[in-house]
C-alpha cells in the first residue's frame, strides 16, 4: 500500500467536521448552554424626572384707538326726469276657431274619435265631444 499525503488531509478534515457536527449534537440534545460574558462595570441611566415646564407669560396686545367716523350730511336728491313711456301697441286678437266656419279642422284621429262618441250613452256623449274638440287648436 502507498501512502498519499493529499487522501489522508482529505479524510482527517472529514473526520474532523463529522466529529464536530456529533459533539454540537450531542450538546443540543443534552441542553447545553454556551456562553461568553464579559465583565466590566455596568451603568444604568436613572429614570427620567418630569418637570413641569415655567407658566407662559403673553403680553397683552397694545390698545388701538380709532378715529371717529366723519359726520354724516344728507341733502335732498337731485331731481329726476322721467321720459313718457312710448305709446302701447296691441295686435289683434286671435280668433279661438279659425274664420273658415263654425268647427274646427280635425286631424284623422281626432275626427275617428268624435265619430265614435255616438256609440256611447246619451248622456256620454256631450262629454265625450267637449273632450275631443279641447284637443285642437
Amino acid at each position: 500500500m502507498s501512502f498519499h499525503r493529499a487522501a489522508f488531509a482529505n479524510w482527517a478534515a472529514s473526520a474532523a467536521v463529522v466529529a464536530a457536527t456529533l459533539s454540537m449534537a450531542a450538546a443540543a440534545h443534552a441542553e447545553v448552554n454556551f456562553s461568553i460574558g464579559v465583565g466590566g462595570p455596568v451603568y444604568e441611566q436613572p429614570a427620567p424626572v418630569y418637570v413641569n415646564p415655567p407658566p407662559v407669560y403673553y403680553q397683552p396686545a397694545p390698545p388701538v384707538y380709532y378715529q371717529p367716523a366723519p359726520p354724516v350730511y344728507y341733502q335732498p336728491a337731485p331731481p329726476a326726469y322721467y321720459q313718457p313711456p312710448p305709446p302701447a301697441y296691441y295686435r289683434p286678437a286671435q280668433p279661438y276657431y279659425p274664420p273658415s266656419g263654425g268647427r274646427p279642422r280635425l286631424s284623422d284621429m281626432q275626427q275617428r274619435a268624435l265619430d265614435n262618441c255616438s256609440l256611447l250613452a246619451p248622456r256620454e256623449q256631450g262629454r265625450c265631444r267637449a273632450t275631443v274638440l279641447s284637443t285642437t287648436r
